[in-house]
């Protein structure tokens, strides 16, 4: 077993080796053998976690920084605040301390219609100050209680980002502790890690950015796809208040390899609650499994959840498919399709999407 291993490793690092200057990590013609795919994988999954702590650690700076800046807003706030409280104040006591009588008296007191006038215009002119006062302070005391919820929430979400950094960091010490344990069981060592080396500086340089390029591809296409359920005859059926969108895998097929050539290496399948795409294009492999949910935030949608990414035989972590959710997003807005039609739920099976929708909310 030791000597397959052994062969096989030496045959994936001259290929290795000889494909540099392309910068190509293979597809395997054969499949490892699973104690290496196994390592491999881990391999990678330290690199992705590695670039998940940055990601977060960048947003533990930018969140710290927001609280700077929003606590240095609030100190001017509450010097502003105090002058505008102080002036609101003599207001109120002006009122609640016979300001009202001598108003009242002033207006009984006129002896001419050109007296009352003035005596009127005065106070109006005042109590349009005051109103002015008044109004200052709420709006001045509006702002500095928005201020302190959005500090709390700033401090919320800090408080969450440094929790996911140690999570994250005490998750890649693991998995780095497994690498260095299987590296030094393996009985060849320096050969493995040569290929997880290749296999990393590959990902980084190659194997991330083409990912990416297929999810901003689909995310692309996915905007122009109510363009195509409008324009194709029988994918939407209506019945009063309610419709039903039926949209076949050899439509869908169809529609993304029309919007980019890159989908002929593509095959897309609805079954089981799940949307799975292969493809294979001689350089890269990837599989992508996910499924749709129905969300109402911020807006009505069906939304793509990746379950599960695979790319050259190797699976890849959570924290890549949370990324690469949160930066393509794959989603299907109904209202592009139909104006004030919302989904009301959504199923994959036996090669059918299917979309309850009702009209109207």
């Amino acid at each position: 077993m030791r000597r397959l291993i052994l062969a096989v490793l030496t045959a994936s690092a001259i290929v290795l080796l000889l494909s540099r200057g392309s910068a190509l990590f293979p597809v395997y013609a054969e499949p490892l053998p699973e104690d290496t795919r196994k390592l491999l994988e881990k391999s990678l999954s330290v690199v992705e976690l590695d670039r998940e702590i940055e990601r977060i650690s960048g947003l533990q700076s930018k969140t710290q920084d927001e609280i700077d800046s929003n606590e240095k807003l609030l100190a001017r706030q509450e010097i502003a605040i105090a002058a505008q409280r102080e002036k609101a104040g003599r207001v109120l006591r002006s009122y609640y301390m016979g300001y009202k009588d001598f108003w009242l008296s002033a207006i009984l007191n006129a002896n001419s219609l050109p007296d009352l006038i003035r005596v009127w215009d005065t106070m109006d002119m005042i109590m349009e100050s005051d109103h002015k006062t008044m109004d200052g302070y709420t709006a001045e005391y509006r702002k500095i209680q928005k201020g302190y919820a959005q500090l709390k929430s700033d401090k919320d979400d800090l408080a969450a980002v440094e929790k996911q950094l140690v999570e994250q960091r005490a998750r890649i010490v693991a998995l780095q502790k497994e690498v260095d344990s299987a590296l030094a069981s393996s009985g060849d060592s320096d050969m493995l890690r040569r290929l997880m080396d290749e296999l990393q500086a590959y990902w980084k340089n190659v194997g991330l950015y083409e990912v990416k390029q297929h999810f901003r591809a689909l995310a692309d296409a996915m905007r122009n796809l109510p363009d195509y359920v409008k324009d194709t005859p029988g994918i939407i059926q209506t019945s009063g208040l309610k419709a039903k969108l039926t949209l076949t895998d050899a439509q869908l097929n169809e529609f993304l390899r029309k919007q980019d050539s890159r989908f002929n290496d593509f095959a897309f399948k609805f079954d089981h609650g799940l949307l799975t795409m292969e493809g294979d294009n001689g350089n890269i492999k990837v599989t992508i499994q996910g499924h749709y949910t129905v969300e109402d935030e911020p807006e009505n949608a069906i939304r793509f959840h990746v379950d599960s990414l695979i790319f050259n035989g190797l699976t890849l972590p959570d924290t890549t498919r949370a990324d690469l959710e949160r930066e393509f997003d794959l989603g299907f807005y109904p209202q592009k399709l139909i104006k004030y039609v919302k989904a009301k739920s959504v199923e994959m099976d036996e090669g059918r999407l299917v979309v309850q929708l009702s009209i109207g909310g």
